[in-house]
């Protein structure tokens, strides 16, 4: 008898043979080399066409179990029936894939998902027991049966260690090629009512790219004092190895860690600008009575919807028979002004259905009068720009030191040209902005910041006296570096300012900034650059765009 030939290859339903070394895919006419070897083919089948891959298919009818076939002569003179062999259906490629190894551990690929997976949970904070999920277990299964999740066990014993450990290494590395480092750092309370502490560094690597990263978060199991908070900076940056490095730390103004970073440590403080705006704008709406009072209304109002699913059930059908988009009311939290203005807003955007439902369920007590809710718009008007302030000193690949000078001076243009129309919290603000940020200009490392940020440089001072003093200490500090290269007049410049290509999604709280910048350009306004040439040069080269990274 001729040997029994091998079953081809299911991946040849999809293949045709064109020469010795080239097949082509049938299902797309693309051409695959071919060496003997289906992988490629298989390859190919899996990833482009997953469908006739998954798909069931037959190349040999199935014949049942026991029946015979007619045989003629073998060669002997013989003739009869024999038993057909048992022919099974031939397995579908994905059968083909499943019934291989599962990756072995210590593997490459095993190793490789395993590190995809540990990282997954770090960067998405995901609970350790996701890898116990069933849900989870199923879709990782259907991605690559061969691969088998890391047990909670090991990724807490095995897994995070390793990676914290390469994590460490490479931030050690990092920190080590920065010249210098500013720490930011806040003391929280836990819902258990425990006490923390997190410093954080913000750094510019060589490549010129602001960095920013969390040292640690402590927890603070001895009473607060600036001695205590002193000892767990020192303790964490030392860890770090950058307590040496350290230019200022930023923190809020409570005096225990003012004294602890200026006193113990001996670091230049700087005030965070967002906290000192929060208490400017919380201490103003205080000592507004029209806007107190308004605001515990509204407060009260959204209160009501958010206890009552009746009225809140009531407060979206209203909405939907209005053409509205269904937006839960947002209540106010003490400490987060924002919180305040985001209340302030809904409820003004969804005055209407807001008093219908009150209306429809006897509420009527509860509404607005038309006097509050104008008090309620122009509060909203008012605050806007300070929201814009603080979204945009909150945020961390941009750097924030420089624009507390232009920020003062534009909140201060708006909160004027909008005092006719809310009086008393124009006027609170006021108050609390000269209490708060008085003597800003004159302090060397934000206003020296300010100076030397391309966007700004003189335009944003109010007073000339400061940008020149702050001028001619930074030459001072530049001539052991570059020389005295001696007095020289400086000449006239024109300050220009490019033109964005980023839209803004608001325009109120940089209007006035730009608006003198135009005026500039207009006047030809010169500025004297001091002695240094290089000064010189700096201040008489063009603005750059605002919304560019000074960087």
């Amino acid at each position: 008898m001729a040997p029994k030939r091998a079953r081809p290859s299911p991946v040849w339903d999809f293949m045709e043979k064109v020469s010795p070394t080239l097949v082509k895919c049938i299902v797309c006419n693309s051409h695959l080399s071919y060496n003997k070897c289906t992988s490629t083919m298989m390859k190919h089948l899996k990833t482009k066409h997953p469908i006739e891959f998954n798909g069931s298919y037959q190349t040999t009818p199935p014949q049942p179990t026991g029946t015979t076939i007619s045989v003629t002569d073998n060669g002997h003179g013989q003739q009869g029936e024999v038993a057909a062999p048992e022919v099974g259906i031939q397995p579908t490629l994905k059968d083909v894939f499943s019934k291989r190894e599962v990756y072995k551990d210590g593997g490459h690929k095993k190793q490789q998902l395993d590190s995809l997976v540990v990282k997954m949970i770090v960067k998405d904070m995901q609970p350790l027991s996701v890898v116990e999920d069933e849900g989870f277990r199923e879709l990782v299964t259907g991605l690559d049966p061969r691969y088998t999740l890391p047990s909670r066990r090991d990724l807490v014993r095995t897994h995070l260690p390793r990676l914290f450990q390469l994590e460490k290494q490479r931030l050690h590395e990092e920190l080590a090629s920065a010249n210098y480092i500013a720490l930011t750092t806040d003391i929280w309370t836990s819902r258990q009512t425990r006490g923390y502490i997190t410093v954080t560094a913000h750094y510019i690597l060589p490549r010129w790219s602001l960095q920013s990263c969390v040292l640690e978060t402590a927890r603070l199991k001895k009473e607060h004092t600036a001695e205590n908070i002193a000892d767990e900076i020192r303790r964490v940056c030392n860890e770090w190895d950058v307590l040496h490095k350290a230019c200022c730390i930023v923190t809020d103004n409570g005096a225990n860690i003012v004294a602890a970073v200026t006193k113990c440590l001996q670091i230049k403080q700087v005030p965070c600008f967002a906290h000192t705006l929060n208490l400017v704008v919380q201490s103003a709406i205080k000592n507004s009575e029209e806007v107190r009072k308004v605001r515990e209304k509204v407060k009260a109002i959204v209160t009501f919807f958010h206890h009552s699913v009746k009225a809140s059930d009531k407060l979206a059908e209203k909405q939907e028979e209005k053409g509205l988009q269904k937006k839960k009311l947002i209540t106010d939290v003490d400490t987060r002004w924002n919180s305040i203005y985001y209340m302030l807003e809904r409820f003004d955007e969804q005055y209407e259905v807001i008093t219908t439902t009150l209306c429809l369920l006897g509420k009527h007590q509860m509404c607005l009068s038309s006097d509050e809710l104008e008090t309620v718009k122009n509060t909203v008007q008012v605050l806007e720009p300070f929201e814009e302030a603080t979204r945009e000193m909150s945020a961390e690949k941009i750097t924030t030191l420089s624009k507390i000078i232009p920020l003062i001076r534009a909140l201060q243009d708006c909160t004027v040209t909008r005092k006719a129309s809310i009086f008393s919290l124009c006027d609170e603000l006021q108050k609390q902005f000269t209490k708060k940020f008085t003597g800003m200009e004159a302090n060397f490392h934000i206003a020296a910041g300010t100076l030397l940020d391309p966007r700004f440089k003189k335009v944003p001072f109010a007073d000339s006296g400061n940008s020149k003093m702050i001028e001619e200490r930074l030459i001072k500090i530049m001539k052991p570096a570059v020389g005295n290269e001696g007095d020289q007049q400086a000449s006239s410049s024109i300050v220009t300012h490019q033109e964005s290509q980023t839209p803004e999604r608001k325009k109120t709280l940089w209007k006035m900034f730009d608006e003198k910048v135009e005026r500039t350009v207009k006047a030809g306004q010169s500025y004297s650059a001091g002695p240094h040439i290089d000064m010189r040069r700096y201040l008489e080269e063009p603005l750059t765009a605002r919304e560019a990274d000074p960087i």
